[in-house]
């Protein structure tokens, strides 16, 4: 074979080859030439290196550290695994009077809510995009809730932020943003329960959130849903607690919707997950856990692998819980201070940009 027949590497190959390479490496290769900056910024590349991601690049656990003034970037390897690697990575749009909170991730984008601020930003391009906050026109108390997804039919980016009156029977304010038309527009019509969530939960390009009537403390929990594509909002029932004070997290894992209900009178945690999406009957319980076992349990749960182990937060050690023998594995990563409020969302490295049709316009952190 000549030397200019092993120059030449089909298109279609290095297609293949650059899939398959992390976003760090195709960032820096965008500087090679123009025809690459061209292929690896195309939709087709971007969408087919989404789906690549997706199937085959293990999530990515980002954490914030609010007293340091930086985010911590883990990768999440699965159960076999035995260490996790853990740096810093700095943050945009931060604030000295206010703690940044996630609002959700959705295809390598993580939404962040920094005081008056709302921001849209890739931690793998470094890329980013702040939205002006919207305020209620409310004269009472009020819960504010977000929820952040893709709207696969529109092919947008959208935020959900609901503003939950604490007065009964006062309603709820909802307001969507699109990233693809950059513009706010107001719901009608939403449920009047008292939403409390720190953040919608998605699945299936569905926000979740649990909820139940105001200062009604007999009374079912509830998820109230808000369908992206359609902008209609829904209801799923939980699995009912008869004569017991509970409370529930949501979490979505593999496509799949969890319940982590806590029941305090009887020290533990149930797990649910529905396995057939909207039936009530399908909720199935798969494990109930004791607060003395693992007493991180009793905190908001991060992620549940294809094994059923619970990535959670332990005292200051990341843990890996496994709910069918009790046992629990050190992560080796430290977590600051519990006085400060910590913050994580997992996340997969892709290309997708929180800015829509302008390649060189948005934020970038370097």
């Amino acid at each position: 074979m000549s030397q200019q027949q092993m120059a030449y590497i089909p298109t279609e190959v290095i297609f293949e080859i650059l899939l398959r390479l992390p976003v760090k490496s195709l960032v820096k290769f965008m500087s090679v030439s123009k025809s690459w900056l061209s292929l690896l910024s195309s939709p087709q590349f971007i969408n087919t290196h989404l789906k690549f991601s997706r199937k085959n690049v293990p999530h990515k656990l980002v954490m914030l550290a609010p007293e340091q003034n930086l985010s911590k970037k883990c990768a999440l390897y699965s159960t076999e695994k035995t260490t996790v690697v853990c740096v810093d990575l700095d943050y945009p749009v931060k604030s000295p009077r206010c703690i940044p909170q996630f609002i959700g991730s959705c295809d390598g984008l993580i939404c962040l809510s920094v005081e008056n601020s709302l921001v849209l930003w890739n931690p793998s391009t470094r890329k980013w995009k702040e939205i002006p906050k919207q305020y209620p026109h409310m004269s009472q108390d009020y819960y504010c809730t977000y929820g952040f997804g893709y709207d696969k039919y529109n092919d947008d980016y959208k935020l959900v932020l609901i503003y939950s009156s604490k007065i009964k029977n006062s309603g709820n304010e909802v307001k969507v943003y699109s990233l693809r038309t950059n513009s706010w527009k107001k719901i009608k019509g939403f449920v009047s329960g008292y939403i409390y969530s720190n953040s919608g939960v998605l699945v299936n390009g569905i926000a979740h959130w649990d909820t139940r009537p105001h200062n009604d403390f007999s009374s079912c929990y509830y998820i109230v849903t808000f369908d992206l594509e359609t902008e209609k909002q829904g209801k799923i029932d939980l699995p009912s607690y008869e004569n017991e004070d509970v409370h529930w997290d949501l979490i979505s894992s593999r496509d799949s919707l969890f319940g982590f209900c806590h029941c305090e009178s009887q020290g533990e945690v149930d797990i649910w997950v529905m396995k057939e999406y909207g039936v009530k009957e399908s909720w199935t319980k798969f494990a109930s856990v004791a607060y003395y076992v693992i007493p991180g349990i009793f905190y908001l749960p991060l992620y549940i692998n294809e094994d059923g182990d619970v990535l959670l937060i332990d005292g200051q050690s990341l843990v890996l819980f496994n709910t069918r023998n009790n046992m629990y594995k050190d992560l080796q990563v430290h977590i600051p201070d519990a006085r400060f409020r910590i913050d994580m969302a997992t996340y997969n490295e892709t290309l997708v940009s929180p800015v829509i049709d302008d390649e060189d316009g948005c934020n970038k952190l370097w």
